[in-house]
């Protein structure tokens, strides 16, 4: 069998395949013919939902459909916000700088977290973004 031939042997199978499909899909899909169904009601999270009929009064037949009682729905609203910290990476304050840590300790500066006036690398022995540790 030639190149050209299973070249078209496949195209004609998707094709039957994609036929196939969509009369399956026209077939599962809602005729015109007939009465529409009322969707389901829906009701937001959270909020109770409200029962669909009553004991006493029964539907006159199956193919009547009571209507649903009016929902009431109630929006809750919160504030996100995120609460994790991002380290700073920006370089220290020009004015503040610190020798060495017995210096940051003296003026009570002790320990330099990175990002705060005074932090330098230097200053952080095991790189964790704490400088002049205890």
């Amino acid at each position: 069998m030639g190149l050209l031939a299973r070249i078209a042997a496949v195209s004609i199978g998707v094709l039957i395949a994609f036929v196939a499909l969509g009369a399956g899909l026209e077939a599962c899909s809602p005729s015109d013919d007939g009465p529409r169904q009322p969707l389901p009601a829906t009701t937001a999270p959270g909020a109770s939902t409200p029962p669909t009929g009553s004991p006493e009064t029964p539907p006159a037949s199956d193919s009547e459909v009571p209507e649903p009682p009016a929902e009431t729905v109630t929006e809750t609203v919160t504030d996100a916000q995120s609460t994790t910290a991002e380290p700073e990476t920006s370089s220290p304050a020009p004015d503040v700088y610190y020798d060495n840590c017995d210096e940051a300790r003296a003026a009570g500066a002790a320990p330099l977290f990175v990002g705060e006036p005074g932090y330098r690398p230097e200053l952080d022995r095991n790189r964790d973004g704490v400088a002049c540790e205890e």
